[in-house]
């Protein structure tokens, strides 16, 4: 493969990144390339089977079909054009981004070693079980949701942590606290996408990945988005802290990136508190200013200081819910 070739085949994977979360593509693109290829790649995987779950379009069952045929392909590490073509033809013109680049993204999937490869086509087909499982199973408790989480973001901080394995080994006892810390770190940033795109999801799901028992146990809303918020906090926050706490100082561009991501997060679970936005069809986000110059802000505090403003954060908003709560 030429040069020229190997960097367009980047170039359209970094186009599919960018389309899909700015927040994520900043830490990515610092990452050093051996890294940023194998997490590039994840990524862009992920949303694609996320795109064939998020139809308007699409029924159940012809999701779930299209999904194993994604994943039947990426086992042989090719492209399925039955979901090529499929995708184009019913995906709006603003989200088709991920199935234009979709060949770019075998191709990337294809350049990692044999052992990145397994690792991410392993965590890529459990992502899409439970994917498919949820097409079938609504949300109504809270033990739904962290079962929900875990597939499409759990997944996900498993995979971070066992591709640092891969390039830098962990003992045995390091690894299982790690793994265990990564599921916390990955409840704690979906669930935040989940309580920011209630409207959103009400309106291609004609239903809530909220749990419905929240739903019905509160008088309003509101109520149910605060509940939400500080339910998180008790419960996932401060395993995701100790993710980064715990986490073997190995490369400074993974340190960072894992640092932007929980402070986003924190950063994110502020706004959200008691946010009637979230309600309408306003999507509720950082300032584009914040996010560009968070990456630098924050990579530039030592860990200690860093884990000083996370805790501090943590506290003052279990504060301000003592208080919410009550109202």
């Amino acid at each position: 493969m030429s040069t020229e070739h190997q960097n367009r085949i980047i170039h359209s994977n970094i186009e599919s990144l960018k389309q899909q979360s700015r927040s994520f593509a900043i830490p990515i693109l610092k990452l050093d390339f051996y890294l940023q290829k194998p997490i590039m790649a994840e990524y862009n995987l992920n949303k694609s089977i996320d795109t064939i779950e998020d139809s308007l379009v699409l029924d159940a069952d012809e999701k779930k079909y299209l999904i194993d045929e994604f994943c039947n392909s990426l086992s042989n590490g090719t492209i399925s054009n039955i979901v090529k073509k499929r995708m184009l033809d019913i995906t709006p013109e603003k989200e088709k981004f991920v199935f234009k680049n979709y060949a770019a993204t075998i191709h990337l999937y294809n350049s990692l070693n044999s052992k990145e490869k397994y690792l991410t086509l392993s965590k890529t087909m459990e992502m899409a079980h439970g994917m498919k499982y949820f097409l079938d199973h609504k949300i109504n408790t809270m033990d739904d949701l962290n079962e929900y989480c875990y597939y499409v973001a759990g997944t996900v901080g498993l995979y971070l942590v066992e591709l640092m394995h891969l390039h830098h080994s962990y003992d045995s006892s390091t690894m299982t606290k790690q793994q265990e810390q990564a599921l916390g770190f990955g409840r704690f940033l979906q669930k935040l996408n989940i309580i920011r795109d209630f409207q959103e999801d009400q309106l291609k799901n004609q239903g809530s990945f909220w749990p419905q028992e929240i739903l019905n146990n509160y008088p309003n809303k509101k109520s149910c988005l605060n509940f939400l918020c500080h339910d998180t906090l008790l419960k996932d926050v401060k395993s995701a802290i100790n993710f980064y706490k715990d986490l073997p100082e190995y490369n400074k561009s993974f340190d960072s990136f894992i640092k932007f991501i929980l402070f986003s997060g924190l950063e994110y679970i502020k706004i959200l508190r008691n946010n009637s936005q979230v309600f309408s069809k306003i999507k509720v986000k950082l300032p584009k200013l914040a996010i560009t110059s968070l990456y630098k802000r924050i990579c530039n505090l030592n860990k200690d200081k860093f884990l000083k403003s996370c805790y501090n954060i943590l506290e003052q908003e279990l504060e301000v819910y003592k208080v919410l709560l009550l109202n």
